[in-house]
């Protein structure tokens, strides 16, 4: 849980700092070429990575497996039990719109 927390957040973070480079990348051509060409080359530029970085997803998901791979059997799992957390959080749900009804009723 904590990995793809980390992930994420860190994801996040790699794409507010895509944007501030882009936009600084927008304002620095814009002052010395204009506005719409400066705008032409961001996009073009962002395009330019956004293939190369399909391209070569692309070739790592197009690989063979080995010769006689064979995929693990998927193991036993035991039931989890429910979380507490939800849980909680729905009964004091259902017990606050008990009592607010009750209220109003009067």
């Amino acid at each position: 849980m904590r990995q793809g927390l980390a992930l994420t957040l860190g994801c996040l973070i790699g794409a507010a700092g895509l944007g501030f480079l882009t936009a600084s990348a927008f304002l620095a051509l814009e002052a010395s070429l204009g506005a719409t060409t400066a705008a032409l080359l961001v996009g073009l530029a962002i395009s330019i990575v956004a293939g190369g970085i399909l391209a070569v997803s692309r070739r790592r998901a197009e690989r063979p497996l080995p010769a006689g791979w064979v995929p693990p059997p998927p193991a036993a799992q035991a039931p989890h039990p429910p979380d507490a957390g939800p849980l909680l959080a729905f009964t004091a749900a259902f017990v606050l719109a008990r009592y607010l009804k009750g209220r109003l009723r009067r």
